[in-house]
């Protein structure tokens, strides 16, 4: 049998939440034996967004993550199950069997993506499992099928999607857990450093700056130019590298700063001085 994969576009997301009311719509109040019992009305979200407000006044990006089951194939999970309750298919996904689980917790704060649950009613954990029935009825989960934006892709590993995801530079969530997770991610936030670039003298915003950035670690560049206001942003940097940014204009002495990449960097006014 085919492995199953997930992919999941952060740039694609809006935040709209259509994801998360199908979750409720498919799963609350319906059980879908052995896949899955009744997901309770609240408590639970099988899928989430997760917001991500980055930068400050007036440079502030809002980034979205639909966050669900990552159906790892070295499930941190599965390792404190002493019930045997959590189980892989044949086709990779994760999934839990209400009969099995006694409800101990342990999975819970095992799963590095904290998306395992607490059934109080039932005494059993409960999380995404990929709608396992509707993929047994060569259907999409319902996330996947209600997406406006096709942010949320599920197949075959070997199918198109999957593999153009996989040659167009995807990556899993947090590969320091070493889970390797089903689920791979297409631009997830990277660091960025921003800012606007002024005259002091005249008080007015600088376009056409010529802003570069060279990784010091392993001499990558970027370039961008400031707007008509003067500002600029140079995105998809690596995290925690050092760089040193290099602000030029014909007139006008070059500005240099050496900025370390610990999460977005918003430099903010930037004054460049005129010559002579």
């Amino acid at each position: 049998m085919s492995k199953k994969s997930f992919i999941v576009d952060a740039e694609k997301c809006s935040g709209c939440g259509l994801c998360v009311v199908s979750c409720k719509d498919e799963h609350v109040g319906s059980a879908y034996a052995p896949w899955s019992a009744p997901q309770p009305e609240t408590g639970h979200f099988w899928v989430n967004i997760k917001a991500i407000e980055r930068g400050v006044q007036p440079r502030v990006q809002m980034n979205y993550l639909p966050m669900l089951c990552q159906h790892c194939e070295d499930a941190p999970c599965m390792k404190v199950c002493d019930d045997d309750a959590i189980q892989r298919r044949d086709d990779g996904l994760v999934w839990i069997d209400a009969e099995r689980c006694s409800g101990c917790g342990l999975c819970a704060p095992a799963c590095p993506y904290d998306v395992i649950f607490k059934n109080e009613q039932l005494g059993i954990a409960q999380k995404c499992n990929a709608c396992a029935h509707r993929v047994d009825a060569g259907e999409l989960p319902r996330c996947v099928e209600v997406c406006p934006h096709e942010a949320i892709l599920f197949g075959d590993e070997d199918s198109a999607p999957i593999q153009e995801a996989q040659r167009s530079g995807s990556e899993v969530l947090h590969p320091e857990y070493q889970t390797a997770p089903r689920v791979l991610w297409k631009g997830l936030p990277k660091p960025w450093i921003a800012g606007t670039l002024v005259d002091p003298q005249s008080d007015d915003c600088l376009d056409g700056v010529t802003v570069q950035v060279r990784n010091l670690f392993d001499d990558s560049t970027q370039q961008v130019r400031s707007d008509s206001f003067g500002d600029f942003r140079l995105s998809n940097l690596q995290s925690d590298a050092k760089y040193l940014i290099i602000m030029e204009k014909s007139g006008y002495r070059s500005e240099r700063r050496v900025v370390t990449t610990a999460g977005d960097q918003d430099l903010g006014s930037v004054s460049l001085q005129r010559l002579g």
